[in-house]
């Protein structure tokens, strides 16, 4: 029997997820979906996708642990920015990201 296929995951996604909360109050936008919605995809409209799948042993924890290091300083960065730019203007901001 074969091992269960892994799925992708985008590894920025999880880290802007993780970290989105404590923007959205450090910024002082209230913490609705449609705002969290709305920052999360400016912010990830600014940020390279890394796609990774989960694995096992130290190899995929080295990796993991590299990708964060790498990412979580370009990740708050556009979060904190999306997140000035919703509150300054909620739902006001057009498809491609910039205000209207």
């Amino acid at each position: 029997m074969s091992a269960a296929k892994e799925k992708p995951f985008n590894l920025v996604k999880d880290i802007a997820l993780e970290h989105l909360p404590t923007v959205m109050k450090k910024i002082g936008v209230e913490d609705t979906e449609d705002n969290r919605e709305d920052i999360l995809a400016l912010a990830l409209n600014r940020l390279p996708t890394k796609y990774v799948t989960s694995g096992s042993g130290r190899l995929y924890a080295e990796m993991i642990n590299n990708y964060l290091i790498q990412y979580e300083t370009d990740v708050l960065s556009s979060l904190t920015r999306a997140a000035i730019q919703v509150k300054d203007k909620p739902r006001g901001y057009n498809s491609a990201g910039e205000n209207s």
